[in-house]
């Protein structure tokens, strides 16, 4: 069931789960329970952006290692989340297109790290309107919080538009 909000209302909400953690998973209880179910937690900090997969039941498939799925899936979600904080919540967004290579499987949490041209990203803002932006997500291993071995990357384009348009 979709919740409608007033543009100005959902711009609110928006900078509120970027600012704080404990609204991030309020609202995303509400708004995205994927994301609140598979307890991944985002750092929003726009020098070191990252998002950790913690290894629970939901994550994980019947081998004891990560599951393909929740890899994919979270994948589009850490991505999205890395343009939603760049964008400030101004902008709405849908992934179009997803390419990822699996290199080796985990038993360990896992560490998303996102990268997009900020040049070409603030110019796509500044303009306004509708854009379409490409960007590269490589996701590690961890060990208490820290990023080890690489375990797979991917390429994710997403179409994004102001919110209110």
């Amino acid at each position: 069931m979709a919740i409608p909000l007033t543009p100005k209302l959902e711009k609110y909400f928006n900078r509120l789960s970027i600012k704080s953690r404990f609204f991030n998973r309020l609202l995303s209880f509400f708004f995205m329970p994927f994301v609140h179910k598979s307890g991944l937690k985002m750092n929003f900090v726009e020098d070191d952006y990252y998002a950790i997969l913690p290894k629970k039941r939901m994550n994980v498939n019947w081998y004891g290692t990560m599951a393909g799925g929740a890899i994919l899936g979270n994948s589009e979600l850490a991505a999205g989340s890395y343009l939603f904080m760049l964008s400030k919540g101004e902008y709405r967004m849908i992934c179009t297109r997803l390419n990822y290579r699996f290199l080796l499987p985990t038993i360990d949490a896992i560490m998303y790290k996102a990268h997009v041209d900020l040049e070409e990203l603030a110019e796509k803002i500044k303009a306004g309107g509708k854009f379409n932006i490409e960007m590269t997500i490589k996701v590690f291993r961890t060990k208490n919080n820290k990023a080890t071995r690489r375990i797979g990357s991917g390429t994710i384009s997403f179409h994004m538009w102001p919110i209110g348009n």
